[in-house]
C-alpha cells in the first residue's frame, strides 16, 4: 500500500478508537437507571428511602406520651371527660341564671303573653307525647314580654328526657333560643325547667 494513502486510514482508526473509549468512560460515570427516564426519577426508584411510603399522619393515632402506660392514658382521658362535663354543666348553669334573670325582669305583655302561652301549652298537649309515655304529671307555661318559662314534672328521668327531646323539636321557631335544666329527686322523679326567648 502506498504510504501516502496509509496515513489517513491510521488517523481514522485512531479517531474511532478515541470515540469508543470516550463513550465507554462517560457511560461508566452515569448513574444506572432505566432507559429514557430522567435521572432524578431513576435515583428515586433505586433509593429505598424514596420508595418507602410517607409516614401516616400522627394525629390520626392516639398521642402517647413517652413512658406513659395504657392505664395512665385511660385515666387521663377519663379525667378530661369529667372536666369537660363539669365545664358544660357550669356553662349551662350560667346560661340558665342569665335567662331566669331576664325573665324575672320583664313585665307581662298582656296582648302577647296569653297567646304564646296557649301555643306552647298546645304543643305539649300533643297526643304523641302520651303515646310515647312522655307525658308530664304537671306542666305550667308562663310568658312575659319576650321570655317564657316552661316547668314540667315527670315520674322518671327517662320520661323527662324523652319529653324534652320531643317538645324541643316540636317547638322549633316558636321558642328558638332556649336553655333546659333538669333536677332529679331522690325518688327518681325529675323536674324540667325551660327558659326561652320566644319573641
Amino acid at each position: 500500500m502506498n504510504p501516502g494513502t496509509r496515513l489517513p486510514l491510521v488517523v481514522a482508526a485512531v479517531v474511532v478508537v478515541a470515540v469508543i473509549a470516550g463513550t465507554f468512560i462517560l457511560r461508566r460515570g452515569e448513574a444506572p437507571g432505566p432507559a429514557n427516564v430522567p435521572q432524578s426519577i431513576a435515583v428515586a426508584a433505586a433509593d429505598p428511602v424514596a420508595q418507602a411510603p410517607a409516614p401516616a399522619n400522627r394525629d390520626a393515632r392516639p398521642a402517647r406520651a413517652s413512658g406513659e402506660s395504657l392505664e395512665q392514658q385511660v385515666a387521663t382521658q377519663l379525667d378530661r371527660r369529667v372536666e369537660s362535663r363539669a365545664q358544660h354543666a357550669a356553662r349551662t348553669r350560667e346560661l340558665r341564671e342569665q335567662s331566669a334573670a331576664r325573665y324575672a325582669s320583664e313585665q307581662v305583655d298582656a296582648a302577647w303573653a296569653p297567646q304564646k302561652e296557649s301555643q306552647l301549652t298546645g304543643i305539649a298537649s300533643n297526643e304523641a307525647f302520651a303515646q310515647a309515655g312522655a307525658k308530664p304529671t304537671s306542666l305550667s307555661v308562663d310568658c312575659r314580654s319576650s321570655m317564657c318559662r316552661v316547668d314540667g314534672a315527670f315520674e322518671t328521668r327517662s320520661q323527662a328526657e324523652d319529653w324534652v327531646m320531643m317538645y324541643m323539636s316540636s317547638v322549633g321557631g316558636s321558642m328558638p333560643n332556649s336553655i333546659v335544666s333538669r333536677t332529679q329527686a331522690e325518688d327518681g322523679s325529675t323536674r324540667v325547667e325551660i327558659y326561652g326567648r320566644a319573641r
